[in-house]
């Protein structure tokens, strides 16, 4: 799933350079980097609290046995 992110990430940002570098930065392509963006930020959060929950729920089974 990282893996997956990081391709993202480097797809938004591969085509924002390259809409610099050929005529700028639009408001299409703004929004298109910007949500995709915002897509990797939410998502990545989701996935921490997901983990921790896992987490606690693990450290409390744990310590009903112990």
């Amino acid at each position: 799933m990282l893996l997956f992110r990081v391709y993202i990430a480097l797809l938004a940002l591969v085509f924002l350079l390259l809409t610099l570098l050929l005529r700028g930065v639009g408001l299409l392509e703004g929004a298109v980097v910007t949500c995709a963006l915002l897509f990797l930020i939410f998502d990545t959060r989701l996935d921490l609290l997901r983990r921790r929950a896992i987490e606690n729920l693990i450290h409390s089974l744990l310590d009903e046995v112990i």
